[in-house]
C-alpha cells in the first residue's frame, strides 16, 4: 500500500466478503477502515477523494456515474472476463 494513502471504506452487499475484505485492510493500515453495504453512503462523506471500483460488469458503469457526480476521481477496473 502506498503511504500516503489510507482505505476509509469498503463496500459489498456480501457481508461475509465485507468482514473478509476488512480484515485484510486492518492488517495492512493502521487507521480503522468502515464497512457500508450501501456504497452511496461513502459517496455522501465529503473527505473521500477518491473511489475504486471493482464490480461485475453490469454495476460499474452506474456506480462510477454516481461516484462522478458526487465529484469524486473513479478508478474502474473491468471484469477480466465475458462472465463474473
Amino acid at each position: 500500500m502506498a503511504p500516503d494513502v489510507e482505505i476509509a471504506y469498503l463496500s459489498d452487499v456480501d457481508a461475509k466478503r465485507l468482514e473478509t475484505g476488512l480484515n485484510v485492510v486492518a492488517k495492512k493500515q493502521d487507521t480503522t477502515c468502515e464497512g457500508k453495504k450501501d456504497f452511496r453512503k461513502i459517496l455522501e462523506d465529503k473527505t473521500v477523494d477518491a473511489v475504486f471500483i471493482a464490480t461485475p460488469n453490469f454495476w460499474h458503469t452506474p456506480m462510477a456515474l454516481l461516484a462522478m457526480q458526487a465529484g469524486k476521481h473513479v478508478y474502474v477496473e473491468k471484469p477480466g472476463s465475458q462472465s463474473s
